[in-house]
């Protein structure tokens, strides 16, 4: 499939992938993937249902709340950095939750020397058959990388999440080796840069995509 057709459903948040005879199928999302086969499981404390099981809708507990405002944040806090870098105009007001984190990426970006290349670039790799979004492609201090924004905890899991964006971005861009890192931003305002090079990433990525794909063949 040369030149694929991505499609990304906001609504569903969903990658839909334009076959060469034109019917629309999904391809899962890194994160997808990744949570599916358990590599977030210790986060998410969730039981799943019994369908012979009549119950009554139980309120969210105290870690889905944590989880749920902490996911707006990160999207929010996603979009403002976005603005940012297109160069499109910060309202005049920051809500006071997020502009600590804003103050962290402008410092980050004062503090460095950045060239950025590209911006909330979606990749898709046909082999294994996943999707994703790199949210930069930039060069820092004069290192070409890859970058995935973050504003929760530092886990390890980030650098197979890395691993996959680049693999499927160097498959679609013919691109030449980049470094992989997640920028931390803080709700102290200050940032940390985390830099991922444990050369077994990529291939326990792709054994978790095969682990999600046969699980569906069941």
């Amino acid at each position: 499939m040369k030149d694929p057709d991505i499609l990304y459903d906001d609504d569903d948040h969903k990658y839909m992938i334009r076959t060469d005879e034109g019917e629309l199928v999904e391809a899962p999302s890194v994160t997808t993937i990744m949570n599916d086969v358990g590599f977030y499981g210790r986060f998410v404390n969730k039981r799943e249902p019994d369908p012979n099981e009549i119950r009554f809708p139980e309120p969210p507990s105290e870690q889905e709340k944590k989880r749920d405002a902490a996911a707006k944040r990160g999207t929010a806090v996603h979009l403002m950095t976005e603005d940012l870098d297109r160069g499109h105009p910060l309202p005049d007001e920051v809500d006071e939750e997020l502009f600590p984190y804003l103050k962290a990426y402008l410092a980050f970006k004062e503090d460095n020397k950045i060239e950025i290349h590209e911006i909330e670039n979606i990749v898709f790799n046909e082999d294994f058959w996943y999707a994703g979004r790199v949210d930069r492609i930039m060069t820092i201090n004069g290192v070409p990388s890859i970058v995935d924004i973050k504003t929760g905890q530092v886990l390890d899991t980030t650098g197979l999440q890395l691993a996959a964006y680049l693999y499927a971005y160097q498959n679609m861009e013919e691109n030449g080796e980049l470094a992989r890192f997640a920028l931390h931003l803080k709700k102290t305002g200050k940032y940390k840069l985390v830099r991922y090079q444990n050369n077994q990433d990529l291939n326990n990525f792709l054994a978790a995509v095969r682990v999600y794909h046969y699980k569906r063949t069941l």
